[in-house]
């Protein structure tokens, strides 16, 4: 029991570790946070930093999803305590201590994971993304195409109600994630419209400057 909380918060800690913040620091000097539209994650280091630095971020985050799985997997009592653990990730990635629980969507970090039980479905979800995005130019809703299709398809590869479950918190929270970061994304962007004479940031950006 003490064994399976000490793997679950090892899930939280890997989750955490804000690579797209450490990246467009050491590459730019700049906070990620309040840079394009805040999120701490691939596509905005991307946006921030360059590609080269965006592809680095991608990788660091799909490993820790991977390093989550392999910690729940080798060190977890079952299937229950394995999904808590990528859950745990994906919470850590979302809401990191050391950035004032200001994190990213964690769709990297879930597909590291994911990648390692349901590798062909990953693969096909991807490419449905890709597909939807030729067809859609909003990457948020190629990105709701893909994850829709994904638990579906990850029955062809065995998997069970438990996992079902699992896939619907773990992806439910990425879109509750996506909407706590809503307003602080559209504050952030009604700033970088001001003229800059007059370019004062809002009460909530400031806030994350200073902390």
């Amino acid at each position: 029991m003490i064994t399976d909380v000490l793997v679950i918060c090892a899930g939280y800690l890997l989750g955490s570790i804000p690579f797209a913040f450490l990246v467009a620091k050491a590459v730019t000097g700049k906070d990620i946070r309040v840079e394009g539209d805040g999120n701490v994650g691939t596509r905005n280091a991307m946006h921030t930093a360059g590609r080269l630095p965006g592809l680095l971020t991608f990788l660091l985050d799909a490993g820790k999803g991977a390093a989550a799985y392999w910690v729940g997997r080798r060190f977890g009592s079952g299937d229950l305590v394995l999904y808590m653990t990528g859950f745990a990730m994906m919470v850590g990635h979302g809401f990191p201590v050391w950035l004032n629980w200001r994190g990213g969507k964690g769709l990297a970090a879930a597909a590291g994971f994911l990648m390692q039980i349901w590798p062909y479905s990953v693969v096909v979800s991807l490419a449905l993304f890709l597909l939807a995005h030729m067809v859609i130019p909003n990457i948020d809703l190629s990105i709701a195409v893909a994850s829709a299709a994904f638990p579906f398809l990850t029955f062809w590869e065995g998997n069970n109600l438990q996992g079902l479950l699992f896939l619907v918190f773990l992806l439910g929270l990425s879109g509750v994630k996506r909407l706590i970061d809503l307003p602080y994304e559209r504050a952030l962007q009604g700033r970088a419209s001001q003229p800059a004479e007059g370019n004062h940031a809002p009460d909530t950006l400031e806030g994350d400057r200073t902390r």
